[in-house]
């Protein structure tokens, strides 16, 4: 599976219509979220209220309604092997400055089961001293997942933070080094 980042207009981030549903993966329940041009989000949802209250913060000037999509299937095929190394190109309609979708795009190069360090995010955007705002790029990532934030080590091999909590973060590369 491949991901391409389609860059969402200000004008159109603030009257969104956004479908999102809730899905069980073998990774725990996750809210995903999209609009009509493609992903938008993805929350992990150990609670529902709280991933919703989540994705409404995130697009707080937009329209959610619990409705099923493509969009959500193919978020969703990313948990079966065989439609993971497929060459197929999923969209991830996002809304971030530029530095931060340099920095989403570099976390896409990752490979599945592999990690890296916040440093090596730093030289892939050919900003090597930019290890801090690297960092708290990596901790907006609206797609949790899809693009691999919890791949990022720090360079002392340690785990790291997450955002959804540093056992998360364990499960989902445990989960990889497994598949």
């Amino acid at each position: 599976m491949k991901f391409r980042i389609e860059r969402m207009a200000e004008s159109e981030y603030r009257n969104l219509k956004i479908d999102y549903g809730f899905y069980s993966t073998p990774v725990g329940e996750i809210l995903v979220a999209s609009t009509s041009h493609g992903i938008c989000c993805i929350e992990l949802a150990d609670n529902r209220d709280e991933a919703l209250q989540l994705l409404c913060k995130r697009f707080a000037k937009s329209f959610q309604r619990m409705c099923h999509t493509e969009y959500h299937d193919l978020a969703l095929r990313f948990f079966c092997k065989k439609e993971r190394l497929s060459s197929e190109e999923t969209v991830l309609h996002l809304y971030g400055t530029d530095f931060q979708i340099d920095v989403w795009s570099a976390l896409l190069d990752i490979p599945f089961g592999k990690t890296s360090t916040y440093s090596d995010m730093a030289k892939a955007i050919n900003n090597p001293g930019a290890l801090r705002a690297v960092g708290t790029a990596i901790g907006r990532n609206p797609v949790a997942i899809l693009i691999p934030c919890h791949r990022v080590l720090r360079s002392d091999g340690g785990i790291g933070g997450y955002y959804w909590g540093i056992e998360k973060k364990k499960k989902l590369l445990e989960w990889e080094k497994c598949v």
